[in-house]
């Protein structure tokens, strides 16, 4: 039998050390690697791919950590707090109680076989397109908001709209230095082609341009082309980059502009979001039983902005029936 592969993330190297000595001391496993912060915890793990990831209590407090979640999940392995403290609490989001280093490296070595054993809720993979081959109406766009719980959000959509769909354009709230490995997580579960945004770059069907952790706003710019602009400033609704940012950008392209606003903590994208229906989107907001937290969707909704508020599990299905083509509205039930 293999041994088990354990990766190891904490900044305090004494806390790493003893963790690495009571791996040291089983035959049947091994570290691979350790991590100091979540950057490299990232990147290590998807190079990797452990079964089992201790990770340091103080790391899984940041709110970035939700991204490492929906990578453990794609990977299918399990994640354990380690905490200095007895009795540190009971399952937490991981669903495996937090490891006591404090423990004798025997027990520390039971609870991470145990753990190796857990299958983990997997996120959704490559699927079939919600609608399949679908004609699109030619010049639509859609825009994409989300913050706490968005990038399991975010894969959930994505992963359904067709390799051909028109151009999107998103902001997900999230740390700095985190934009390439949210990118290549979106990558591996979406048809759709993932890039960072760049000034000047040109939406194109089939392309996501992703603004996370990007030093200034994302903004679109009309023409013949509608091209994509990083514009640094100020904080707008409290993000940099801002949902309501984009949003507002896109209100001379409303006619054209499918705009959602999927789950995330605060409202930002909340104003954008009513500016983009008042001037003729269609407007989609993610409902209160699949968000995760129901607070930029709520402000939104609130304040008269979505024009269809629907669980997350039918949000690719609405974008696409809002940009098919005329003649294929009929056959959609729209």
């Amino acid at each position: 039998m293999p041994d088990i592969k354990v990766l190891i993330a904490g900044a305090n190297p004494v806390m790493r050390l003893r963790l690495v000595k009571a791996v040291q001391s089983s035959s049947g496993m091994q570290v691979i690697a350790e991590a100091t912060d979540l950057p490299e915890t990232y990147t290590r793990a998807e190079a990797l791919e452990p079964n089992v990831v201790l990770v340091a209590r103080d790391l899984t407090m940041l709110p970035e950590f939700s991204l490492m979640i929906s990578l453990f999940r794609a990977l299918n392995c399990c994640w354990m707090v380690v905490d200095h403290r007895a009795n540190a609490g009971g399952p937490g989001e991981s669903g495996v109680p937090p490891l006591d280093t404090s423990q004798p490296q025997a027990e520390i070595c039971r609870r991470i076989v145990e753990a190796s054993h857990l299958v983990q809720k997997p996120l959704t993979g490559l699927v079939r397109p919600a609608l399949g081959s679908v004609p699109m109406r030619a010049g639509k766009i859609i825009l994409m908001g989300s913050s706490t719980g968005g990038v399991d959000a975010l894969l959930a959509v994505l992963s359904q709209l067709p390799p051909d769909c028109p151009p999107i354009a998103l902001v997900q709230h999230t740390g700095q230095g985190f934009t390439e490995s949210l990118i290549r997580l979106l990558a591996r579960r979406c048809l759709v082609k993932v890039e960072a945004a760049v000034n000047g770059m040109e939406l194109r069907p089939g392309h996501v341009c992703v603004a996370a952790g990007a030093p200034g706003h994302l903004r679109l710019i009309p023409g013949p082309s509608v091209r994509a602009s990083l514009e640094p400033g100020p904080l707008i609704s409290g993000h940099l980059p801002s949902v309501d940012a984009l949003f507002r950008s896109a209100v001379p392209l409303a006619a054209q502009v499918v705009a959602v606003l999927l789950t995330g903590m605060g409202r930002d994208g909340a104003e954008g979001l009513l500016e983009l229906r008042q001037a003729g989107a269609v407007t989609i907001g993610q409902n209160e039983a699949t968000s995760v937290v129901y607070g930029m969707p709520r402000a939104a909704w609130e304040l008269g902005a979505v024009q269809h508020q629907v669980g997350l599990g039918d949000v690719a299905l609405t974008i696409l029936r809002a940009c098919a083509d005329q003649s294929e509205e009929r056959r959609m039930g729209a």
